[in-house]
């Protein structure tokens, strides 16, 4: 994180606060913080203390910048183990030469954490450097709507240093309970009728784009999405409008500017009053679009998202031609009118003399499409030509909207305001063939001289302005910010790491006393500190440092167990990772309560082999029962669209066949048969023949009735099939069983389809024959119409996710892009990557980085119940 100054001496400092000797707080809870010099097993060390004492673990968090780590976490003690475990985590500290922070809190509040309906999300985007400026003016207006920060992330979409496109910070924050985004984004009306000052005017005067939505616990769009463009200066690099008066021979400059954008757009139109329409196709086959628009619309479109063009142009060729070549669904525009060949200068249809505001137009599309307000997402130029009102109306009613200042001329910066990180949009660049970019400096940069400072700064509380107090003293002095870490823990308690940057030809001293007398008139407690005169290089290339290297071996650990993680569980995976130099970047809680499921996005080390770490996660798996999938965090594993389920034993608990046999008398011969085919005497056509005969001569209608009335859904079915539907999955059962009940599962659940097995039944009696009908349900034919249905969705095999239980299933989980064991029969999770063995089906919504936040927000219940 920071570098303490070289001329002093560096001796661990521990402290307690005076509290700490009050019985109550200290039976109960405990804060811990340390910070230093980022060293092998660290986190390993600590957690072996923490699970000698039993501790329970409340909250979690951690960061490194600049080879600094800062670790916080919250304990749950037994009274007589707190002293003994207060000498040890000083003891461990010490050892490691590393400061530590413990103290009891006043309040023991599990829910001092502000409400997800409080909290919004800021994303800053700019090709330029990140301003010391710009986090100052941000942080005056959320300080001025009593907005108080809570995370931020500036490390791995650094521009200078990694990415070479687009530098991005994200800001989460806490609002008050009544705040509108509008308020934020626009500004609240001025009584004098001055311009409000929003986040919007402050962000686009220090040359950046902004995004700002409530924060859903998901990273970026989802499928059930509908994101709508504009054309002109938006999509198109060009007024298209004024593209066809010129090649009409006209001047679009003489058009009378007064009375508003859709006043002089119908007076444009009127200029064209017996021109030839031909014009049209002329600016159609020479239309350029915007640099990163067809990077943009592939990518929402391989996620599922619908696409719509919605423009006053009024000129119905040229929006379709704009969707035929982004591959849109919509293009909604009125249409010029035209009479033999040329142009009326009006507007062609019953409607020509009405307008239709934007607010209708966009809802009646997401009603058409049965999306959500929330996930309908503006892209375009700024909003200030709209009335106030308006502009209100779109921001609080639909989002998260990106509107571009008149400045920005490249869309692919849109894909950072939804979400995406500098790795992934380098991934699409490359699916597309485009070329990436690879330097951010001019042919003739030189290498220059950069002062750096560094430090860590906690506090017992996060309030508003504490980011202005701290940057605000350093004046006008040309310091950027090249990265940024905050977090918070559930007491409410913040840290955060800085690391600026100035040039050599500033007064070094002078800043640096002024960053250390704005951290302490502010309250906040100095960790580390340090400074130090660095060479940066003219391009990234020229620093002989694989930039992205860490990215290509960025890797998502999930652990689950239930009801809680345990700290023993917890020091096993941090053994692991400590004996083969595993660093964690970013740890994110996935469940909401208890501690009963975490994200670690970890770097593999060069040299440490994939194959070696996740054998040894699975043998801790086993060995603590807890369910830790290990799977590589890149671009793929946002764009899964399709999940297929097994149905016998993992939708529901029950077995079809055996559940059939019980109402048909016949119970144990079909399990005499059930047992050779487990040992093997049988294959799987085999035995489903043999105990299909044996339901010959009953009444179908009355066994399947039986049945179905007394089906038992496995925990957890109905709310992962209810948050991937809110999330735009598609969904299918594919089963052994039979179709009767696989329809009933179906629509019980809301899967969009259902293949099973079909018993033959005479068309008279209704009496079963002891047949089946049809292509029976092989493994081969699970895996087949996996395929089947991913071709006809749209989507490729890596897209897919697959969830089964038994030997029949493994065809299937090894052709999907995710196949996951779900508490499945050992021959299955032998030669499955990915299992889960909680009795919990919505477990696999960790998988797949949704977190129970995320499905609250989704309008999901927490239980099946």
């Amino acid at each position: 994180l920071g570098f303490r100054p070289p001329h002093r001496q560096h001796t661990p400092r521990a402290s307690v606060a005076s509290s700490a000797m009050s019985t109550e707080h200290a039976q109960k809870v405990i804060v811990c913080r340390c910070w230093g010099d980022d060293k092998l097993g660290i986190a390993d060390a600590f957690m072996r203390v923490i699970a000698e004492h039993g501790c329970q673990i409340i909250d979690l968090s951690q960061f490194i910048l600049e080879d600094r780590l800062l670790f916080a976490c919250e304990l749950q003690v037994a009274a007589e183990a707190s002293d003994k475990l207060v000498a040890q985590l000083n003891g461990c500290a010490k050892e490691h030469s590393l400061d530590i922070d413990l103290y009891f809190p006043d309040k023991v509040d599990a829910g001092a954490e502000d409400a997800s309906d409080s909290v919004a999300v800021l994303s800053l985007v700019s090709k330029g450097d990140v301003s010391k400026g710009l986090l100052c003016s941000v942080d005056e207006v959320l300080c001025q709507h009593g907005c108080a920060i809570r995370e931020i992330e500036f490390r791995n979409d650094n521009k200078r240093e990694i990415n070479a496109d687009m530098n991005k910070v994200e800001i989460r924050i806490s609002c008050p309970k009544m705040l509108k985004l509008s308020a934020l984004s626009i500004g609240l009306p001025e009584a004098n009728g001055a311009q409000p000052q929003g986040l919007q005017s402050v962000v686009w005067q220090h040359g950046a784009e902004m995004s700002i939505r409530w924060w859903d616990a998901m990273n970026r769009p989802n499928g059930k999405s509908l994101v709508v463009f504009g054309i002109s200066e938006e999509l198109c690099a060009c007024n298209v409008l004024d593209e066809i008066l010129k090649e009409a021979g006209l001047d679009p400059s003489t058009a009378p500017v007064d009375g508003g954008k859709d006043n002089v757009v119908d007076a444009k139109v009127a200029m064209l009053k017996g021109k030839s329409a031909q014009v049209v196709q002329k600016v159609c086959e020479r239309l350029e679009f915007t640099p990163g628009a067809r990077l943009l619309c592939s990518a929402l479109k391989r996620l599922g998202c619908r696409l719509a063009v919605l423009t006053s142009l009024g000129i119905k060729a040229v929006a379709d031609h704009v969707k035929r070549e982004l591959d849109m669904d919509y293009a909604i525009t009125r249409d010029l009118e035209v009479v033999d060949g040329l142009f009326t200068g009006g507007y062609k249809g019953d409607l020509s003399e009405v307008r239709f505001r934007k607010a209708d137009l966009l809802t009646l599309l997401a009603d058409r499409e049965g999306i959500e307000h929330r996930n309908v997402i503006l892209i375009g130029k700024e909003i200030t030509h709209l009335k106030a009102r308006h502009a209100r109306e779109l921001v609080d009613c639909f989002g998260p909207s990106v509107h571009f200042s008149p400045s920005s001329k490249d869309l692919s910066m849109a894909l950072y305001l939804l979400g995406f990180n500098g790795a992934d949009v380098r991934a699409l660049r490359r699916r597309r063939c485009e070329e990436v970019p690879a330097t951010w400096a001019t042919p003739t940069a030189r290498a220059k001289e950069q002062q750096v400072f560094s430090m860590q700064i906690s506090a017992k509380r996060r309030e508003p302005g504490q980011l202005g107090r701290i940057l605000k003293p350093l004046g006008d002095a040309g310091v950027d910010i090249s990265a940024a870490s905050m977090c918070c823990l559930q007491d409410g308690s913040m840290c955060m790491g800085l690391d600026l940057r100035a040039g050599a030809h500033d007064k070094p001293d002078a800043l640096w006393q002024a960053l250390l007398d704005g951290c302490k008139g502010g309250s906040f407690q100095i960790l580390g500190s340090g400074s130090r005169t660095t060479t940066v290089p003219a391009r990234i290339e020229d620093s002989g440092v694989d930039q992205w290297a860490s990215f290509h071996r960025r890797y998502a650990v999930t652990v689950v167990q239930k009801p809680r993680l345990t700290s023993e569980s917890l020091a096993k995976l941090f053994s692991v990772f400590g004996a083969h130099a595993i660093n964690i970047v970013h740890t994110e809680r996935l469940s909401a309560n208890e501690i009963a499921a975490l994200q670690f996005i970890i770097n593999l080390p060069s040299g440490v082999e994939q194959e070696k770490i996740s054998a040894e996660l699975t043998e801790a798996s086993q060995l603590l029962g807890v369910d830790i999938a290990f799977q590589k965090d890149d671009l793929e594993r946002w764009m899964r669209r399709l999940v297929v389920f097994d149905m016998d034993s993992t939708l529901i608990q029950q077995e079809v066949i055996d559940e059939l046999a019980k109402y048909a008398g016949v119970e144990k011969e079909v399990s005499e048969i059930t047992e050779a085919a487990m040992r093997g005497d049988l294959n799987f056509y085999e035995s489903l023949k043999a105990r299909v005969a044996l339901l010959k001569g009953h009444k179908a209608e009355e066994l399947f009735s039986k049945v179905k009335a007394q089906l038992i859904y496995t925990p957890g079915a109905k709310k992962l099939c209810s948050t991937l539907r809110r999330l735009g999955f598609k969904m299918a059962v594919i089963s052994g069983g039979f179709l009767p009940v696989a329809r009933e599962v179906q629509r019980h659940l809301g899967l969009d389809y259902a293949f099973a097995n079909t018993l033959k039944v005479d068309e008279t009696t209704g009496i079963l024959s002891g047949d089946t009908s049809g292509p029976v349900v092989t493994p081969q034919r699970k895996r087949a119409l996996l395929a089947t249905i991913a071709d006809v969705e749209g989507c490729e095999m890596q897209q897919t996710i697959a969830v089964g239980d038994g030997a029949n299933d493994i065809p299937m989980l090894h052709a999907a892009g995710l196949g996951i064991a779900f508490c499945a029969k050992p021959k299955v999770q032998a030669v499955s990557e990915f299992r889960i063995n909680q009795k919990d089906l919505s477990t696999v919504l960790f998988l797949i980085g949704v977190s129970e936040h995320a499905a609250a927000r989704l309008g999901v219940e927490g239980s099946d119940a």
